[in-house]
């Protein structure tokens, strides 16, 4: 019998949902931003979650994607990437069902 190596899959076409945290300040047009990031990148929201104001006036922003390609969830990121209404770097996790 005689293997052969398969060719290495490519990270950002793995197909799955994610799990996003968000601390961006407490304003109007926030959540806009964000979900224009996503629509832009074809990311779909499955479910968001928004918390009331902590001490410093930034609000957590949690939201679960819809199945999608690593790249495009990554993209939307990037997009955010500088923006003045996040407040740190956002969080990413990969949800396995």
């Amino acid at each position: 019998v005689s293997l052969t190596a398969a060719p290495k899959a490519d990270s950002g076409e793995r197909r799955g949902r994610a799990y996003l945290r968000f601390t961006v300040a407490d304003r109007v047009g926030v959540l806009a931003e964000i979900a224009a990031a996503m629509r832009d990148a074809g990311v779909s929201i499955e479910s968001l979650i928004q918390r009331g104001a902590i001490a410093d006036g930034s609000v957590l922003v949690a939201i679960v994607t819809h199945e999608s390609p690593e790249r495009s969830i990554a993209q939307a990121l990037e997009k955010l990437r500088g923006a003045q209404s996040l407040v740190g770097q956002p969080m990413w996790m990969h949800i396995l069902d």
